[in-house]
């Protein structure tokens, strides 16, 4: 997608979760997490990003043959898989290969969100190749049904490797952010149509999800998931806080705040490898009373501090373009990692 098809919304609403990324880990990373502030934050940050994933996957060109599908996994692979490593290496360059291989059967130990989506994306675009292989010989409805089986057939395979216990690639993570990239993909697949709803529906659906994550997050603890039950909250919960994230965004004009937000919506991979190894910076050992006014000079503070840090730092090596290569994923576009001004 360039530069001028790029939509306001979406980059506002990918921006709007990174900061709340951002503050998320402000808060946990200081042990200041409570029951309620981050309660809302930690349903939506990653959910949030899945399912914009998930759109913008669902809203794009379907995979039609084997190049295809190649073409779009590697570039996907150089994205999400390469910055994954790197990390890996970077934190660890005395004995890398031990601690990929930790990594690999912990993905929380590492940037887990970027193999978890990466392993969300290959189960949608396998899909789709299934899809358009049945689709030449059977047409729309077969095309479909085999989308659907083989998916499905997917996570089926996912779950059973949780119930399994594997500890390969962190199949939990997979399974409890598979219905997010899922809602996410079929609300791409019918945008038009979710456009075309009438203001009003958009409108009272947009409130309603906000009260209900508002009201969860005061009555409920949403951090316990001990039994399925309380996950199924949680989840529930989840997609409400998204809903309603994206219901403002949309309310939202093209105003400063709006472009602001899309504006660090285009660094979010950026910004996600860089900035939580700054969330203590300012952390002397104080603690303070829940909500108090330290409390909260604290948390900005913190929040201001990593965010300056991160801005510096990304701004640096993005002018290297092996480094911003490395680090984030980004391909040069001409191929070339090396400019003039760097030879």
């Amino acid at each position: 997608m360039n530069q001028k098809s790029r939509s306001l919304t979406i980059d506002a609403t990918k921006g709007a979760a990174i900061l709340l990324v951002m503050l998320g880990h402000v808060l946990v990373w200081n042990h200041m997490e409570d029951g309620i502030l981050y309660d809302v934050i930690k349903v939506i940050q990653m959910p949030l990003f899945i399912l914009v994933s998930g759109y913008l996957c669902g809203m794009g060109r379907k995979i039609s043959s084997l190049s295809e599908y190649g073409n779009k996994l590697k570039k996907r692979a150089l994205s999400y898989l390469t910055p994954f490593f790197f990390w890996i290496i970077l934190q660890h360059p005395l004995h890398p290969a031990a601690n990929i291989v930790e990594t690999l059967f912990g993905l929380d130990k590492g940037l887990w969100f970027l193999m978890t989506l990466f392993l969300l994306t290959l189960m949608v675009y396998t899909a789709e190749l299934a899809g358009a292989a049945a689709g030449r010989r059977f047409g729309a409805f077969g095309r479909k049904i085999t989308f659907w089986t083989v998916y499905l057939g997917l996570a089926a395979v996912v779950v059973l490797e949780t119930l399994m216990g594997v500890e390969f690639l962190s199949p939990g993570l997979t399974r409890l952010y598979l219905p997010f990239y899922l809602a996410g993909y079929l609300a791409g697949e019918q945008k038009e149509r979710l456009k075309a709803l009438p203001e009003m529906l958009k409108n009272a659906g947009g409130a309603l999800t906000l009260v209900g994550l508002l009201a969860m997050a005061v009555l409920l603890d949403l951090q316990d998931v001990t039994t399925l039950l309380l996950l199924g909250r949680q989840i529930i919960a989840s997609f409400l806080g998204c809903a309603a994230v994206c219901w403002l965004l949309t309310k939202c004009g093209p105003n400063r705040f709006k472009k602001f937000l899309a504006w660090v919506g285009g660094y979010t991979l950026e910004i996600y490898v860089v900035h939580f190894h700054f969330a203590t910076v300012l952390n002397r050992g104080q603690v303070y009373a829940r909500y108090s006014a330290g409390w909260f000079l604290f948390v900005i503070a913190s929040f201001m501090a990593m965010s300056v840090i991160t801005a510096v730092i990304i701004a640096v090596t993005k002018r290297i373009r092996l480094l911003d290569f490395l680090l984030y994923g980004k391909w040069p576009a001409d191929g070339q990692f090396f400019s003039k001004k760097q030879k």
